[in-house]
């Protein structure tokens, strides 16, 4: 009881989705009303056409003139009617699957933007680009089988049956009507067990998928570092691997979806064959024998197909489970039910805040920070001292654990995301371009603004001169992941999104890391005047940056071991400071 109410729990889930066919109602009425005519001919149609036919022409053998021309025409007009219908049921039913993809693979691109950080670094890309692409691509297909079928089907098997119970009726003889009932539970039986055993395979061949376009995700990503250590033969041998366990799983999903139709065209034809022999002890008349086994036909077929369907459900079962299992994953970093109305806010407080990345060791211990606007802060230590972490607090990718981070008083979980964000302009150390021109990469900064304004801050970024050696200047693409431009370039546009977003809070991390030193010099200069009357933080290795930061923060495992300005801290020669700097400075070895 409990199985079947989880069954019926997931085609309800599945029906959701089926509600955004409110869109094309017009469409949907076209497909089930031609789909219920089609069966209507097919199951009941064809086997009385075949009656009255086989009727005229076998038995009273009489007809001449225009009703031999009549007679003609028939079969013709129920299969205009039929085949009509059928390509009106199909281009709209097609039409309606359409709507229903574009609404899932926005609905799950759109989860993709609303998962905390902390999901993609526990899931491959692979998996979300199955579940985007492949998986609704194969709940579409369901849907659109489904939707072909399910009215047309059971619409020629209850005109079919229909036909036989009349024919019956007329010969006063139930026998045939009791042959097709007995051969039912010899069709339902394969259809349930290989109905299931393709769902389970459909699981195994869409975790192998995954596995396929993980591997292309990371070989493209690394196509450098692939030829720099000579690791093409092994890439192939490796994806070589994956395909052969991938054609392995097909081949599975291949084998129960081809046999079920010969198992029940087989019992179909046992079915008919008994009837055969049948109306030929009873002396049955040749119309009333044709129109029969016609009838018997278009019951066995329909079913035929509705088990055909059935594996094809199961199919689709397994994608929208999946899709379900990506679309029900938590949110936790989310707006509050009453969010607190903001302007621009810059002053940032953190008062004994303490975090952990899931169940692992703490990375913040009970942290206390203050940072007002019009001042510079920089965050220094160690790699894994937990600078990163602080940053990633004040945007709210992650959540503290316990105590409060606050900017202006506001605890930054009472804000909505997009208020606090847009607060906030960062750059990068390692800055993420789109497939998409230079210009519509700064534009990311505010995409209000005009192109004089994204030209402008482009020259405040001193990268105005060489986007202009471009032949399409701004509107030159910059190629996937920014692969055209070099890495001190990408720097630039990652400053031109800052200068353009102009927030009131900035967070520079390694921001210089991969200029030249002239460039660094005019960058200096630059970033001198846009933090201006801002709280702006830095994460920097390069003390050469210290002379623009009024206060330092040295963070050692997880707490503020030191602050002061670089100068007094630079005096204390048994501070962690001074070791890194003359570290840095080369003094130390």
């Amino acid at each position: 009881m409990i199985g079947a109410r989880n069954k019926f729990a997931k085609y309800r889930g599945l029906g959701k989705y089926v509600g955004w066919l409110r869109k094309a109602k017009f469409q949907l009425l076209i497909a089930i009303v031609s789909g219920i005519v089609y069966g209507a001919t097919s199951g009941f149609g064809i086997p009385i056409m075949l009656k009255l036919a086989s009727q005229t022409l076998f038995v009273h053998r009489d007809i001449t003139g225009p009703a031999l021309v009549l007679l003609a025409m028939f079969p013709m007009l129920v299969m205009s009617i039929r085949a009509g219908c059928e390509i009106l049921n199909a281009y709209h039913v097609g039409y309606c699957g359409q709507v229903i993809l574009q609404e899932i693979r926005i609905m799950v691109f759109d989860k993709i933007q609303r998962l905390p950080l902390e999901f993609f670094k526990k899931t491959e890309p692979g998996e979300l680009i199955t579940k985007s692409l492949n998986d609704t691509a194969v709940l579409q297909n369901t849907i659109i089988e489904v939707s072909q079928e399910i009215i047309k089907q059971p619409m020629a098997v209850i005109g079919a049956v229909s036909a036989l119970v009349y024919l019956c009726w007329k010969q006063s003889d139930v026998a045939i009507l009791l042959i097709f009932i007995c051969a039912m539970p010899l069709i339902v039986v394969p259809v349930k067990l290989i109905g299931e055993k393709m769902r389970k395979k459909m699981f195994t061949l869409q975790a192998s998928t995954e596995t396929i376009m993980t591997q292309l995700s990371h070989n493209l990503s690394a196509v450098q570092e692939v030829r720099a250590f000579t690791m093409e033969k092994a890439e192939v041998a490796r994806y070589r691997s994956t395909c052969e366990r991938v054609m392995h799983a097909v081949m599975k999903t291949v084998k129960y979806s081809v046999v079920l139709s010969p198992i029940i065209e087989v019992i179909s034809a046992a079915g008919v064959g008994i009837a055969m022999v049948y109306t030929y002890s009873k002396g049955i008349g040749a119309d009333i024998f044709i129109a029969l086994v016609g009838a018997l036909y278009f019951s066995y077929d329909p079913i035929k197909k509705l088990a055909r369907l059935n594996n094809q459900i199961k199919t689709g079962m397994a994608s929208f489970e999946r899709i379900e299992d990506l679309l029900n994953r938590p949110e936790k970093i989310t707006d509050p039910q009453n969010p607190v109305e903001i302007g621009d806010i810059s002053n940032i407080s953190f008062k004994d805040v303490r975090f952990s990345y899931d169940d692992q060791s703490e990375v913040l211990h009970g942290l206390n920070i203050d940072m007002v606007r019009g001042n510079t802060y920089a965050l220094v230590g160690s790699s894994g001292a937990g600078k990163t972490t602080i940053i990633n607090l004040i945007l709210r990718f992650y959540d503290v654990s316990s105590g409060k981070v606050t900017i202006d008083g506001i605890n930054v979980r009472d804000m909505r995301l997009d208020d606090l964000r847009r607060n906030i302009s960062i750059v990068p150390q390692s800055p993420t371009l789109v497939n998409g021109t230079i210009f519509e990469n700064i534009l990311w900064g505010a995409p209000w603004a005009t192109r004089s304004e994204v030209m402008e801050a482009a020259k405040k970024a001193y990268a105005h001169d060489f986007i202009a050696e471009f032949s399409n200047g701004y509107d030159t693409s910059v190629g996937e992941s920014g692969m055209r431009l070099s890495g001190g370039q990408k720097q630039r546009i990652a400053l031109a999104r800052a200068f353009l977003r102009n927030a009131p809070i900035l967070i520079l991390d390694e921001a210089t890391s991969s200029l030249d030193a002239n460039s660094e010099y005019a960058i200096h200069k630059a970033i001198e005047a846009l933090i201006v009357n801002k709280t702006a933080i830095l994460i920097s290795h390069r003390f050469t940056m210290m002379s623009i930061v009024d206060k330092v923060f040295v963070i050692d495992r997880g707490n503020v071991a030191e602050e002061g300005s670089p100068k007094e801290l630079e005096q204390r020669t048994d501070s962690l400071y001074y070791s890194l700097y003359q570290k840095q400075q080369g003094g130390l070895k």
